[in-house]
């Protein structure tokens, strides 16, 4: 009798352009079985690219997702996905630290674009907003091929029910409460 290899939906928005794969773990390894590169479609249009029907729903064994820090809005959007796909699926929820498993993939520093005066440099030491025009060059969409959505595994804590999102720095405002 053949057993199947865990198969993890992984879902990570916090670059400004989400990752979307499928991972399996082949002795003891991640490797990435497929991924969904069609940047400019939805998010949730992605997914069901990769899960079309019950069958390859069925195939999966947990989600996981990258919790920032990185885009608000797309860090958001990809854990409220994974959440509720999780959720209809019955299936385990883990979290990855976007900017630790990006940059284990990358082995570079390279900068996230938090809006029109600010980046996340991401770095071997950590991450810490610059301002736009100091920053490393962007983590680029070539390089998420599969081998970013691996780090996220990687670097995945333990099952969890909710996701908390981790963000760069105090919302504005924030500072005087």
């Amino acid at each position: 009798m053949h057993v199947s290899s865990p198969r993890i939906l992984v879902l990570d928005g916090s670059l400004g352009f989400s990752i979307v794969a499928i991972v399996e773990e082949r002795d003891g390894v991640p490797v990435c079985v497929a991924e969904d590169y069609l940047y400019e479609q939805p998010l949730l249009q992605r997914i069901t690219n990769l899960i079309p029907d019950q069958a390859a729903r069925t195939a999966l064994t947990g989600v996981v997702v990258g919790n920032g820090p990185g885009s608000y809005s797309g860090v958001r959007v990809a854990a409220s996905a994974a959440v509720g796909i999780a959720a209809a699926l019955a299936l385990p929820l883990r979290e990855s630290a976007s900017d630790r498993a990006l940059w284990q993939a990358a082995q570079r520093s390279f900068s996230i674009a938090l809006g029109t005066r600010e980046s996340l440099e991401v770095s071997e030491k950590g991450s810490v907003v610059v301002a736009r025009g100091s920053a490393s060059s962007h983590f680029a969409q070539e390089e998420s091929r599969g081998v970013a959505a691996c780090a996220l595994i990687r670097e995945a804590g333990p099952v969890a029910s909710h996701v908390t999102l981790r963000y760069p720095a105090p919302a504005r405002g924030s500072e005087a409460r």
